[in-house]
């Protein structure tokens, strides 16, 4: 590949129509059914040149990622040679843009073990002991590979904090600073749970078959709704928190979003480009927690959509995982508002109980956050995999709950997530500071202060400079900076 062809910035991409079925109703959003073994995908690919790595642009590499990311998620990719082996046969050119570490995850080459196993929503308690047990042999077989990767990782670091190594670029200095020393006590959890449990029933909130189902709010929700009312439906659901979204003008429909319906997991945001192009995979089954996590992705999904698109492709799919955390519960804490609740199609009295719940459930994610830095800081010490399940049984006690040790474990190698988590609580905070100080404690219902939030978005690319564009006088995000033109990564501390 050419210096002239790493500027060869792709303009628009035609994406694969593979395992698509319309029919959800919302502008740029289709559905994929995952059946790929059943399939012809050579009907949906697009023509390629095989061979010819000489003439490989920056096109190409975009594909592959794209590729990359479809396959993963078991749908069709554009070209019919596996990613895979494209990945293999183009690592020069990877390489020059610059993207070896990022295509070394997608293909799993640095990837830590992964538990397959769904924990069961049931409401019957003899089967989410059964689901529990399952997933935590599973875990149990995981253990020695999950403590290897990490000593791996901790040894490579050298010097760094182990969880900022391996990134396609480093994190900003101010963003690496405020997650080193980002802490939180471990909390006792079981008051909140043994209140969830009281309100639905339930006999032993603490027990872990039974908080892991009281969190997503269902049996609260249960007992809250009156008869012949509930939650919204996925597809209205979406189409709610869409609206809001493009309302304000944070995802424009001419970004594509593949929604993949995938029972008992959590809504999760995948990029595809970035621009242009996301998967979206969301339960069948809406709980409470799945509007506030649903919420939280739509956020991730604004992030896809106002990437630079001129911009080189490593700069691109490289996002401050701080400003993520923190711009994600900005959005977060509008769904904790009874009133958007009933907008969404919640019925007034089940709205109120479901954003109390929310409210709740933000704290009990941040209690098993700090439970996760805890047992981070505890296996520095450790020496064996024996030695960090010893850490992460007591760690877990500390919480009142119980807790599968295993389990808690193989939550370690996100504990990037973790501390981004924590640390976006104060940063959201100022953001929210600044925003008030600015239009007032409504700011929420005026267009200049949205704008003002869309201009720092696309106009920044780290935490602190996003904060940096809010507080600049007379910024209202209709001049300044063009949107696109960045603060580079690691340029504001």
């Amino acid at each position: 590949m050419t210096r002239d062809q790493s500027r060869k910035w792709p303009q628009g991409r035609r994406v694969s129509t593979a395992h698509t079925r319309a029919g959800l109703g919302i502008d740029g959003f289709d559905e994929a059914v995952v059946h790929p073994e059943a399939e012809n995908f050579g009907a949906f690919a697009e023509l390629s040149v095989p061979g010819g790595d000489e003439g490989a642009t920056v096109e190409d590499i975009e594909d592959l990622l794209a590729d990359l990311q479809l396959e993963g998620a078991g749908l069709a990719g554009c070209d019919p040679e596996p990613a895979l082996r494209r990945a293999r046969r183009l690592g020069d050119e990877i390489a020059f843009l610059g993207l070896t570490r990022l295509v070394a995850e997608l293909t799993g080459d640095t990837a830590p073990p992964t538990a397959s196993t769904l924990f069961a929503l049931e409401a019957d308690e003899d089967a989410r002991l059964a689901s529990c047990a399952q997933q935590r042999a599973e875990a149990g077989e995981l253990v020695e590979a999950t403590w290897q990767w990490l000593s791996a990782r901790r040894r490579a670091a050298d010097g760094q904090p182990w969880w900022s190594t391996g990134r396609l670029r480093p994190l900003p200095p101010g963003t690496l600073r405020l997650l080193a020393e980002v802490s939180e006590p471990v909390p006792d959890l079981a008051p909140i749970a043994q209140s969830w449990a009281r309100t639905s029933g339930i006999r032993d909130g603490a027990a872990e078959h039974n908080w892991r189902w009281l969190m997503h709010g269902e049996p609260l929700c249960r007992s809250a709704a009156p008869a012949g009312h509930g939650l919204p439906r996925l597809n209205e659901l979406l189409a709610g928190l869409v609206a809001e979204a493009r309302g304000h003008g944070l995802l424009p429909p001419t970004h594509k979003v593949k929604l993949i319906r995938r029972p008992g997991t959590v809504p999760r945001a995948t990029p595809v480009r970035m621009p242009g192009f996301s998967l979206l995979s969301a339960p069948t089954h809406v709980t409470p927690a799945t509007v506030r996590q649903l919420q939280r992705h739509i956020a991730a999904l604004t992030e896809h959509a106002l990437r630079p698109k001129h911009a080189p492709l490593a700069e691109r799919w490289t996002l401050d995982p701080l400003r993520s955390a923190g711009w994600a519960q900005l959005l977060v804490h509008r769904v904790h508002s009874p009133e958007l609740l009933v907008g969404l199609g919640l019925e007034e009295h089940t709205a109120v109980s479901a954003a109390r719940f929310l409210a709740e459930h933000e704290r009990f994610c941040r209690g098993l956050s700090a439970v996760d830095l805890a047992l981070d800081a505890a296996i520095g010490e450790c020496r064996s995999a024996d030695g960090a399940l010893d850490a992460a049984a007591s760690v877990a006690e500390r919480t009142g709950l119980r807790m599968a040790p295993e389990l808690l474990l193989l939550r370690q190698p996100r504990i990037l997530n973790r501390r981004s988590h924590l640390a976006a609580g104060p940063w959201h905070g100022a953001v929210r500071d600044a925003l008030t100080g600015r239009f007032g404690n409504g700011w929420a219902q005026q267009e200049e202060a949205w704008a003002l939030l869309l201009n720092a978005l696309t106009s920044t690319d780290t935490a602190a400079a996003f904060l940096g564009a809010l507080a600049a006088p007379g910024r209202t995000g209709r001049g300044g900076r063009r949107p696109g033109f960045l603060v580079p990564v690691g340029a504001a501390a």
